[in-house]
């Protein structure tokens, strides 16, 4: 069973009365809120320090066999699970806290409040211990348990709506209520996060593949829940494209390709579709009506944050095949880790067995994320009994991640 921490026992700040209306025009009130606005800041900014860069994995040296069928591919993975708030959230939950505290859209009395599948509610409800803040986040209905039990564990409330197509309205309408602020990740994560510098996820992932020289990037591999880790990456490499353009330094991998993965019943992928006919972004798609077992990526609606100009390519994979792909990655490589990054190496595999039939050559370096930890997904994929039940559903799909060793 996996192990939360427990709540904070330091006291939210007190100081409720800097966001009443009466104290909006009180000049010591005002003082009062400005101070603590960068007291936050600055512990913020100590946190940001303090975040170790997260490793770099090569996945054949983790393997008991070998993918002959791979070629000379090397699968990369970025494991973002080495985060303190546990998965690559992290990074999202601090861009968006320091933009709402830059921006002054926080005050000390009310709560923070986010709209969530459960990964990037468990590291605002951390980060939000850390800054002394009241955190509401609202769920799906059977979000995984121990997702909600992680954001609880942090000292942060659940919600749980039975609509996922409107968690955004029943934030917003929850931060109205209560006199807090909607952080709102769906609308903020492709403009919040930091992407152009040498931190960033992108440019630490580069830095590292140069840094072993490793073969030249030519994909990464990314399933969207709100795009904003697309956003960052297909942002830094034309930013890295056009600051190499002429010049000796220019690097391949600022070539690399964004390739996105979607779950069955998500409408990122006819979105996306839909812009490569037609040049436009559309938010009027059907919405499947069935619920999404892949937590954390793909959306019944189009989501503000979500630009399909961000990927070069797109691919669904069947739930079924994600699944498999996850518990594959635990068995052979010993990643424990969610049915998102599942998704991802299922879309890397079927992209590299297209290239090998159409007789393209492999090499180079291909990369995928390790969002989150399979801990908390202890009711689906850790659980015996539901790997029981599904064995026949996902035999066939093992069985073809497995012919990548032949």
């Amino acid at each position: 069973m996996p192990t939360t921490a427990s709540p904070s026992t330091a006291p939210f700040i007190a100081a409720a009365d800097a966001s009443t209306p009466a104290a909006q025009h009180d000049p010591h009130a005002i003082t009062q809120r400005e101070s603590w606005r960068q007291r936050s800041l600055m512990k913020l900014a100590a946190l940001k320090a303090a975040t170790p860069v997260t490793p770099l994995l090569e996945l054949s040296p983790l393997l008991e066999l070998s993918l002959r069928g791979l070629g000379e591919a090397r699968i990369l993975i970025k494991d973002e699970r080495a985060h303190a708030s546990g998965s690559l959230k992290h990074r999202l939950a601090m861009s968006l806290f320091e933009q709402a505290l830059l921006k002054d859209w926080l005050t000390p009395g009310g709560p923070v409040i986010e709209a969530s599948s459960g990964s990037t509610a468990v590291s605002e409800a951390w980060l939000a211990r850390r800054l002394g803040l009241e955190f509401i986040a609202v769920v799906p209905r059977g979000t995984a348990f121990y997702k909600q039990q992680a954001i609880r564990g942090e000292g942060g409330r659940v919600v749980e709506i039975e609509d996922s197509a409107r968690l955004c309205q029943h934030a917003q309408a929850l931060a109205d209520d209560s006199g807090g602020h909607f952080i709102n990740q769906f609308r903020h994560a492709a403009k919040a996060g930091d992407w152009a510098s040498d931190t960033s996820l992108p440019g630490e992932c580069l830095a590292q593949i140069a840094a072993r020289e490793l073969p030249e990037l030519q994909a990464v591999f990314l399933g969207a829940g709100t795009g904003g880790s697309a956003a960052s990456f297909a942002r830094h490499l034309r930013h890295k494209r056009h600051l190499h353009q002429g010049s000796h330094l220019h690097h391949g991998s600022h070539r690399a390709r964004v390739i996105g993965v979607a779950p069955e019943h998500s409408v990122y992928h006819a979105c996306w579709q839909h812009h490569r006919a037609h040049g436009t972004r559309t938010t009027a798609l059907p919405v499947p009506q069935a619920i999404n077992p892949i937590e954390g990526i793909g959306r019944p609606c189009v989501l503000e944050a979500f630009d399909p100009a961000h990927f070069d390519d797109y691919r669904r994979i069947a739930d079924a095949r994600s699944q498999a792909a996850a518990l594959w990655l635990a068995e052979h490589a010993g990643l424990e880790v969610g049915t998102s990054t599942g998704t991802a190496f299922a879309g890397l595999l079927e992209s590299l067995a297209l290239r090998r039939a159409r007789g393209e050559s492999l090499a180079g370096s291909w990369l995928l994320l390790a969002c989150d930890h399979a801990e908390r997904y202890a009711t689906s994929l850790g659980d015996p009994a539901w790997r029981a039940a599904q064995q026949s559903r996902l035999a066939p799909q093992r069985a073809w991640i497995e012919a990548f060793a032949d």
